[in-house]
């Protein structure tokens, strides 16, 4: 039998044939792979089971998501000022082009009266006039002043035919060449005893429709005299709450508020004076049908009342 010789640097060796055979077959043969274990192959098992639970949870499925319908989130910059809202109230059908006007005239003169209440101090507009009004009550500076600004900014509109002021004695009929068809009542300045103290004030004005008895020009010969269409307008501005179109208020205190209502409810727009715009902050406002009552008048005037008065009132 033939042997292999294996050399090596330091000796010879004799390897028979089948042990070469042997170490041959042994490198070339692969090894099998181990038989998995019992504990392995119930772990596998139990992962998948798991894999299949939680797979739906994380909307992998293939059954198809239901669609969330997605709300839009209001930008924290964004804004609506007097003049968008009255736009949109046009839009609708709520007000005309010609209501928007004098409207954005009245919130002009608001600003106005807010700036000069604000500095009334500084360029002496504190103190009486000196000068009564019709309702025999002590005309304060301002007074006098903020009519003005009231007169000159419903007359600048051109849409206003009549404007009735506390301040005057009888309404005025706007210039035919300025003149619109919508009477404007208001007291440009309510609480003015308050100005000298800077305690709250505010203006007051309401707006009727259109009223042809007063639109009447100097050459009409039917009306024997001037005082007869100054009672025709005094008639015009007498109306009853239900004829108004249009009604609100400006509050002057630590914040300017301009409150307005068209008919389908209140709202209430904040002067802000980085922009000097009112935006709208106050939407639909209602009086609480529930709530505290707070009293109308001091505990200390129950003596002074009817009987009946103080139940109504539940001041005590």
């Amino acid at each position: 039998m033939a042997h292999g010789v294996l050399t090596s640097s330091s000796s010879h060796v004799l390897v028979s044939p089948p042990s070469i055979s042997n170490s041959i077959l042994k490198l070339r043969r692969p090894k099998s792979p181990a038989a998995p274990s019992t504990a392995a192959t119930a772990l596998r098992t139990q992962c998948k089971a798991t894999q299949s639970t939680v797979t739906p949870q994380l909307g992998t499925s293939t059954t198809t998501p239901t669609a969330k319908t997605k709300t839009k989130k209001k930008s924290s910059y964004e804004i609506e000022n007097l003049t968008t809202w009255l736009l949109k109230q046009e839009q609708a059908g709520h007000i005309d082009a010609e209501l928007t006007i004098v409207l954005s005239s009245i919130s002009l003169a608001c600003k106005q009266i807010a700036s000069l209440l604000q500095r009334s101090s500084i360029i002496n507009l504190t103190g009486a006039q000196g000068t009564i009004n019709i309702q025999g009550e002590d005309q304060k500076k301002l007074d006098v002043v903020s009519n003005e600004v009231f007169c000159n900014c419903l007359r600048s509109s051109g849409r206003t035919g009549i404007i009735a002021s506390e301040e005057e004695d009888v309404p005025v009929a706007v210039e035919e060449t300025h003149s619109g068809n919508y009477v404007v009542v208001f007291d440009p300045i309510d609480g003015s005893a308050n100005i000298d103290t800077a305690l709250t004030t505010g203006s007051i004005f309401g707006i009727y429709g259109p009223d042809k008895q007063c639109l009447l020009s100097d050459e009409d010969e039917s009306l024997p005299t001037l005082d007869q269409a100054k009672e025709r307008c005094i008639v015009s501005v007498c109306q009853p709450g239900s004829n108004l179109l249009a009604a609100g208020y400006c509050l002057y205190s630590s914040s300017v508020v301009f409150t307005l209502s068209i008919g389908n409810g209140v709202y209430a727009f904040t002067l802000d004076p980085a922009y000097g715009e009112f935006v709208l902050t106050h939407e639909d406002i209602k009086i609480p049908k529930t709530g505290s009552r707070a009293p109308m008048a001091s505990p200390t005037l129950a003596v002074t009342l009817d009987a009946s008065l103080e139940r109504s009132i539940g001041c005590c």
